[in-house]
């Protein structure tokens, strides 16, 4: 038994390390207006302190890797103007980094989602995220309307059969919308620009479907409609918070 007893404290100590590896972001500092961490893009990675986000792109599919979401407004911009937000599989990925972070903090989320969306998408979301994110209760796993792990069950390796623990780091895959209904790049009277409809794989099997427009004159694309995201999933009964 002692010879496993190295190996043991190995372990325990690495975790206290990483849990209690000190975050330059301050939580009550929501848009980051203390926070002057240098975003550093190098080619199609960009590093904000200890967080780093990767995009590869395809003619018609999108992934994006990264160790963190967002922590403040200040990092989520600077991954949308500098390396997310000019592409479609990108901004679908900020979408549900912004949804994470309301989970998180409301102002926070708020603002992101506001950054990345068409002003009725943002409605639209806020009549459901607060209700599946409560302020003020615990996670209750009897109630399966309350599900704090739905971003989550858009990571790969997450699925209800590991309570939606997913692969780290986290990764995002988006591709276009397949169907021969749906014609890409359609012109919008309503956003004066063409919409484009794409997909993601949730939970490992279930095809979850969003639209993002480039309004003429722009460089930054925004989501239009993004309603499969905030659907519920099969609900666990314990889920473990682990989303860094």
């Amino acid at each position: 038994m002692k010879k496993f007893i190295p190996f043991a404290l190995c372990a325990l100590a690495l975790t206290l390390a990483f849990s209690c590896t000190p975050d330059i972001f301050d939580p009550s500092d929501p848009y980051g207006r203390n926070d002057n961490t240098p975003p550093i893009l190098d080619g199609n990675t960009l590093t904000y302190g200890e967080h780093t986000y990767e995009l590869k792109l395809s003619e018609k599919e999108g992934t994006v890797t990264f160790t963190h979401f967002p922590s403040n407004v200040r990092e989520f911009k600077a991954l949308q103007n500098q390396l997310l937000g000019k592409c479609k599989p990108g901004v679908l990925a900020l979408e549900l980094m912004a949804m994470e972070m309301y989970r998180r903090n409301r102002t926070a989320g708020l603002a992101a989602m506001e950054l990345c969306n068409v002003s009725t998408n943002v409605k639209s979301i806020l009549n459901v995220l607060p209700q599946k994110f409560p302020e003020k209760r615990g996670f209750a796993p009897d109630d399966s309307y309350q599900q704090p792990y739905l971003i989550a069950t858009f990571l790969k390796g997450a699925t209800p059969e590991n309570k939606y623990q997913p692969d780290y780091p986290y990764e995002m895959t988006f591709y276009e919308n397949p169907s021969e209904y749906v014609k890409q790049g359609e012109y919008s009277y309503s956003w004066f620009g063409r919409v484009y409809e794409w997909c993601i794989m949730r939970y490992g099997e279930k095809e979850t479907s969003a639209s993002v427009v480039l309004i003429d004159d722009e460089e930054l694309y925004l989501v239009t409609n993004c309603a499969g995201y905030y659907v519920g999933v099969p609900p666990v009964k314990t889920w473990e918070d682990t989303l860094l």
